[in-house]
This record gives C-alpha cells, sequence and structure tokens, in this order.
C-alpha cells in the first residue's frame, strides 16, 4: 500500500510539471497562428494600397489624354509624380 501512494504521488507530480509546458507550447502555437493572421492581414493592405495607387494613375492618364485632345496640354508636359506617404 506504501509503494502504491508513492507511485501515484510521482504521477501527480510528473502530471503537475508537464502543465505548464503543455500551457507553453498552446501560447507559441497561438502566436504564431495570430502572426500568419497579421501578415495576411498587412499583404490585403497593401495589395488595396497599390490597386488604389494603380487606380488614380490610370485616371489621370485619361484625364492628360483628354486634356491633350482638347488642346490644353503639350505632349511634352511631364507627369506629376505622386507624393510617397510617409512611415
Amino acid at each position: 500500500m506504501k509503494t502504491r501512494h508513492i507511485l501515484m504521488l510521482a504521477t501527480g507530480l510528473a502530471a503537475l510539471a508537464a502543465i505548464p509546458l503543455a500551457l507553453a507550447q498552446q501560447k507559441g502555437g497561438a502566436t504564431e497562428a495570430t502572426g500568419a493572421a497579421a501578415q495576411q492581414s498587412a499583404d490585403a493592405q497593401a495589395q488595396a494600397e497599390s490597386d488604389a495607387r494603380a487606380q488614380r494613375r490610370a485616371a489621370a492618364a485619361a484625364q492628360k489624354e483628354q486634356a491633350i485632345k482638347q488642346g490644353k496640354l503639350d505632349k511634352g508636359a511631364k507627369e506629376e509624380e505622386e507624393e510617397k506617404p510617409l512611415r
């Protein structure tokens, strides 16, 4: 009976020692998932900014073509460069 109690106590202590390790591993996995989601969000935002920039450039090119056709703008005029946002 005494040996049985010792084995049960040893098993309980081993289980208690494993709990913090299991929690740390679980937190690490959640962090990786959050990092991947954050990366996807950042990629989506960058893609949206890129699309918006392309649309602005296309609109500016269309306006320039109309101005050239109407004779309001010289064909050799330089385009205004878009300001880059500060980060």
